[in-house]
């Protein structure tokens, strides 16, 4: 019995998606906007809080680049 509850314990973790982290999300902001808009539509995501922080640290590099090319930084 405890074999088989083993069993089934693994086939639902292989089964669900990773959660991905904040890094990730800010290297991939197009999955971040969509992922926050299903987290902000009512989604239960696990990852919702990682989805928007790290599309605040995407937003905040393109800023960042911006400010570095109007001030002529490298």
């Amino acid at each position: 019995m405890k074999r088989l509850v083993g069993l089934a314990g693994l086939l639902v973790a292989a089964c669900s998606s990773p959660e991905r982290t904040a890094a990730e999300f800010a290297a991939d902001p197009e999955a971040a906007v969509r992922t926050a808009a299903e987290c902000d539509a009512g989604a239960r995501h696990p990852d919702c809080s990682a989805a928007r922080e790290g599309l605040a640290e995407a937003r905040r590099r393109e800023r960042m680049d911006v400010y570095a090319r109007t001030i002529g930084e490298p």
